[in-house]
């Protein structure tokens, strides 16, 4: 029998992609655990603990209300429960289209993000009923649209999401009350912080330009150790939201 050459790359292809995670210690970390490192639900979750552990994006002294957007599988959100337990008044919120299983210290929201329904539902909670009183202090992104191997297409997708993550979290997070300070022989930058996913592209710094930079205190570019090698991924890490740059020109 004649054997298909699509076969034959598809099998050669899942076999390096085995080989890949069978070597990769994130990967055995993620399936494994130990005290001081939960069973995380996606290799992600190392990418996240990096950063935070870099800058206070999920400071225990300055983090009171966590939102992670597209969340499911849920890695993101466990990181943040993590290394906020214990912390008073804190609250983390998953927001998927898709189910998850439950998370401690974690309010899962089923829906769209960008809808009515989950932003109303968000606001209550947030609010503690009073829907007038939002203020989030991280809001988190690794959203990744599906690759269709169409370059253009794909960078399109990502810039999409990465434009509606902005534009929820212009809604949602807290705004600097003063300049930026050193604390402790570190910068603190007052208001919310943002951490958003995309892949380098020349429309991904134009984005980043116009509709970041302004409205944050300080915005970086930052491709976790964790992150694969071959990878096009990175993070802009947004710290210190100032609000609409508009009203303070």
């Amino acid at each position: 029998m004649r054997i298909s050459p699509y076969i034959y790359k598809s099998s050669s292809s899942s076999s390096r992609w085995i080989a890949r995670q069978t070597r990769d210690p994130y990967v055995k970390s993620r399936i494994t655990g130990d005290s001081s490192t939960p069973l995380y639900r996606s290799r992600s979750s190392f990418k996240l603990l990096s950063m935070a552990s870099k800058y206070p994006i999920l400071s225990r002294s300055s983090t009171r209300t966590v939102v992670d957007l597209g969340a499911a599988p849920g890695g993101w959100s466990q990181v943040a429960s993590h290394l906020l337990k214990g912390k008073t008044n804190s609250k983390i919120f998953a927001l998927d289209i898709l189910g998850m299983e439950p998370i401690p210290g974690v309010d899962i929201i089923k829906g769209d993000f960008l809808s009515d329904q989950v932003r109303k539902e968000l606001s209550y909670q947030v609010g503690e009923g009073n829907e007038e009183e939002v203020e989030v202090d991280c809001v988190l992104s690794d959203m990744m649209a599906p690759m269709t191997g169409n370059r253009t297409r794909d960078v399109g997708l990502s810039l999409d999401l990465c434009a509606a993550a902005t534009v929820f979290a212009r809604d949602v997070l807290k705004t600097a009350d003063g300049p930026e300070r050193r604390e402790g022989g570190k910068t603190v930058w007052p208001g919310g912080n943002l951490v958003i996913k995309f892949f380098a592209h020349p429309d991904m710094d134009e984005f980043r330009s116009l509709e970041l930079d302004p409205w944050f205190g300080k915005v970086v570019v930052e491709k976790p150790k964790e992150s694969r090698a071959e990878s096009s991924e990175a993070y802009w890490v947004c710290l210190g939201f100032k609000g609409d740059p508009q009203l303070f020109q």
